[in-house]
């Protein structure tokens, strides 16, 4: 996530719903056309994202795709555009499109995406970022806090 281009808590429901509606005409252009359910899973924080995008087909059997690259810039836009002052917004997101075209997507806020970053600083730099008061920090991002704090996630 490019932090400089995105503005922080900006985004207005409508405004979600769009961007939303986006990403899945971005994705389902990208698809083969026997597709019967597209699911789309990413993870992030500020400086890192790790993605998958799965196609299940009628027969049963799935395969991964590409992302198309405007999807990553679309879900940055999103993740920052729906903070919300002192609770901080969302660690992973699960969008699945099921035929004809109906969607759903569910948003993690709290429970631990269970990624590795590349840098030790992944989860500091994002509640940097992405401010939460102390009674909106779980548990599980205390301990990586911790972790980062005392530079043991480079060691995990």
């Amino acid at each position: 996530m490019a932090v400089s281009r995105f503005r922080r808590g900006h985004l207005s429901p409508p405004e979600q719903q769009q961007i939303l509606t986006q990403i899945g005409t971005k994705l389902l252009v990208e698809v083969p056309e026997d597709w019967e359910r597209v699911t789309y899973f990413i993870q992030s924080v500020v400086d890192h994202s790790s993605a998958e995008v799965v196609v299940e087909f009628p027969d049963g059997t799935s395969r991964r795709e590409s992302l198309p690259a405007e999807v990553f810039s679309l879900t940055d836009e999103l993740r920052a555009g729906m903070y919300q002052e002192g609770k901080g917004t969302w660690f992973s997101m699960r969008y699945v499109i099921s035929r004809p075209g109906k969607f759903n997507v569910d948003f993690n806020h709290d429970e631990d995406p269970g990624i590795t970053f590349p840098t030790s600083q992944g989860f500091t730099k994002d509640l940097r970022y992405f401010p939460r008061e102390e009674a909106n920090i779980p548990e599980w991002l205390r301990e990586k806090l911790r972790e980062e704090a005392e530079g043991r996630a480079d060691q995990l």
